[in-house]
């Protein structure tokens, strides 16, 4: 920038006499290096006529000026009203305070997800150190691409509302899914809740990843004691109940009854020997994934051969005429192998809780309504 002369008050009482634009960007230019110079100490009046001139000369610089003068701001103490000022601006002369400036506070960052473009927004959500309230205006007022970087920002603090909001907005959105699951702030209970609806790798990484707290599991023993059985249900569960008394329940008997077609003996058995309720088991046995029924038989203590067995009868059972490709068996018989029988019974235990807010999911794909007026309760 150009600097000032001998006599600084006359050369700035010149350049303010003069209506040129190259004057107006000098005189500008010059207030700015008087303002930022640590040399300068102002007072806190002139401070404050200082800004007020700067605020009246902004709107008559070009671009470039701007552009370079918030790129010098966002690294600098600056007045903070100028930094407002530029960070309303366009978003090429806004961008770099957006993302750096510690002068823009809460209130002014949300004041600018509201009323600003796409393009601010962006750039608000890729800041460091994002507190709640801002995500929160982001999630409520930004489209899902603005969604999406706010999620991968680790840096940004995220309220447990919007996070349960962003997983439940995950199965129909796909590309929030991944970036939720990698942020170290997801509640295990929501990355449980993901998992009927992932992919078969986001799958796995849940299952081993996101361990349960165990008062969760231990409240959700308490809770799962509902029973919803037809008569031939019914039959099949006094019959499983007797052989587990006997000792006599085992993995052999659910691979027989399945393999002899008769699904509900089969399915009853296992819902005993896991320890969860029969509609549990028949979400977990008929999901097409096959994830959750390694977890189902690795909580039972089924060897690899028995899961192998119930996960291919089952299918057939559903009269699927796919066959299981041998590379997709042997990924899952992987995952058997590596979640631990603890690791399996605390999903279970949740899932087996999770019941009703499986309904509340499946009914709102009934009615899914619109996704901008639900963002705005948060």
């Amino acid at each position: 920038m150009t600097g000032l002369g001998a006599d600084p008050a006359q050369e700035l009482l010149n350049l303010a006499r003069e209506r040129a634009l190259e004057s107006r960007t000098r005189l500008f230019e010059n207030m700015t290096d008087l303002f930022l110079s640590p040399e300068n100490r102002l007072t806190d009046r002139e401070r404050a006529m200082m800004e007020g001139i700067l605020g009246k000369l902004l709107h008559d610089l070009e671009m470039t000026v701007r552009r370079n003068l918030a790129e010098r701001l966002a690294k600098e103490d600056a007045p903070r009203e100028l930094v407002r000022l530029l960070a309303n601006d366009s978003i090429e002369v806004a961008q770099p305070l957006l993302r750096h400036s510690r002068l823009l506070h809460d209130q002014d960052l949300i004041e600018i997800v509201r009323h600003r473009s796409h393009e601010h927004r962006l750039a608000v959500a890729a800041r460091a150190g994002l507190s709640a309230a801002v995500s929160d205006a982001l999630v409520q007022y930004g489209d899902e691409a603005v969604i999406e970087v706010l999620i991968n920002n680790k840096d940004a603090a995220i309220s447990q509302q919007a996070l349960a909001y962003l997983v439940a907005e995950s199965r129909r959105v796909d590309r929030f899914q991944e970036p939720l699951l990698r942020r170290g702030d997801l509640p295990p209970v929501l990355a449980h809740r993901m998992f009927w609806w992932v992919s078969a790798g986001l799958r796995q990484a849940i299952l081993t990843k996101f361990q349960l707290p165990l008062e969760l599991v231990d409240e959700a023993i308490r809770e799962t004691t509902r029973t919803v059985l037809d008569a031939s249900d019914s039959e099949a569960q006094t019959l499983s109940r007797s052989l587990a008394r006997r000792g006599r329940l085992s993995e052999d008997f659910v691979v027989q009854n399945l393999r002899r077609g008769f699904v509900s003996a089969a399915l009853s058995g296992l819902a005993e020997l896991c320890g969860i309720d029969l509609v549990t088991v028949q979400r977990i046995v008929f999901d097409p994934g096959g994830e959750a029924l390694a977890a189902a038989c690795k909580a039972a203590c089924f060897t690899r051969a028995g899961y192998s067995a119930i996960f291919l009868l089952s299918r057939e059972s559903q009269d699927q005429e796919v066959t299981v490709p041998t590379e997709r068996l042997q990924e899952l018989l992987r995952l058997f192998d590596r979640i631990t029988s603890q690791q399996a019974k605390s999903v279970l235990r949740f899932w087996a809780r999770e019941d009703d807010y499986q309904a509340a999911v499946a009914a709102l794909e009934q009615n899914p309504g619109n996704p901008a007026e639900k963002r705005t309760s948060l």
